[in-house]
């Protein structure tokens, strides 16, 4: 039977003489698109649960239960045990959406997605849930990774258990420090987009912002010896769904970080790379157009962290004709 959203509150207004609360809407929910059999084993800790991702009020509380009571009878189902930690995982979530709620339309089945993502990182402290990325202010910035932090990324990479491990982390980084590519690229460039021009391996990143990208060292060997051993592939060897908002926890779901490894950030790995370049004297428009920029932001992140250059070289250039 499809499910649905319809349910009973049993006692959220049957308390005379006192206020409603989010606690007492939670312990009188009962799903009325759900089977008794399926919801009375799992509505004890589908209540504890829904108490836990704190509902505002009786309203959210609701909402709260209507989303977890089909959520957790699904993962039930599924013979999964009731473990927080086993049940709000990102490949549990996505498996969960891609199957259990294929009649629901694409926008209900993100925006169900969502909501279960930020339930995952509240209720867990060891499912691999990616941090959510700060809302950044006006006067916040993008810090660009030190050179002790690039080469920290780079030894971790190596240090991975498998090939695909490594290959995954050593791929994100050239993408990122080698490329300069935009987070949303990454997930979309193959081998097949890896040309020679000028004889730099050059990356031929498609999309809005179509341009040819000259592969730095040491990232260009890591990208060459991908195409040789797996010519047509994508280059992270990763398919991600256009519509998961969580492809960076996926992809890093079996990668190891050690306590002192930088936390990796695709936006950190791009601006490193502006700052790299800049410093190297490239110039400053040929730069914003290899990063396919559409304002000169980047650079405002990029800027408090350059090395500074002593006066007198300065000056000398700026006269010099």
């Amino acid at each position: 039977m499809r499910p649905s959203s319809d349910s009973r509150t049993t006692s959220v207004n049957q308390h005379a003489g006192s206020q409603p609360t989010p606690e007492r809407a939670v312990a009188g929910y009962v799903p009325k698109s759900l089977r008794l059999e399926d919801w009375a084993p799992v509505a004890e800790f589908a209540r504890a649960v829904a108490l836990d991702v704190h509902p505002a009020d009786c309203r959210a509380a609701v909402e709260a239960m209507r989303t977890l009571s089909q959520f957790i009878v699904w993962a039930h189902r599924e013979g999964l045990p009731l473990d927080r930690e086993q049940v709000f995982t990102p490949d549990v979530v996505s498996r969960y959406i891609q199957v259990g709620c294929s009649h629901l339309t694409e926008a209900s089945r993100a925006t169900r997605r969502s909501v279960l993502r930020r339930y995952g990182t509240t209720l867990t402290a060891k499912a691999p849930w990616e941090p959510p990325e700060e809302r950044l202010r006006a006067n916040q910035r993008i810090v660009p990774y030190t050179a002790e932090e690039v080469g920290r990324l780079q030894e971790v990479a190596k240090q991975q258990r498998t090939p695909l491990q490594r290959r995954r982390m050593q791929s994100l980084l050239a993408l990122g420090l080698g490329v300069g590519a935009y987070p949303r690229e990454v997930w979309h460039v193959s081998t097949e987009n890896l040309l020679e021009r000028h004889g730099q391996l050059c990356l031929a990143v498609p999309g809005k912002q179509a341009r040819i990208v000259p592969i730095s060292t040491p990232h260009d060997a890591t990208l060459r010896r991908i195409r040789d051993e797996d010519p047509g592939s994508l280059i992270l060897g990763f398919t991600a769904a256009d519509w998961d908002r969580s492809r960076l926890s996926r992809l890093m779901q079996y990668i190891e970080l050690p306590p002192d490894c930088p936390p990796l950030r695709l936006s950190r790995l791009r601006v490193t790379w502006v700052k790299g370049h800049l410093e190297h004297g490239v110039h400053l428009g040929a730069l914003a157009r290899l990063a396919g920029v559409a304002s000169w932001k980047i650079f405002g992140h990029v800027m408090p962290f350059m090395a500074p250059q002593p006066e007198h070289e300065v000056f000398a250039s700026m006269v010099r004709r």
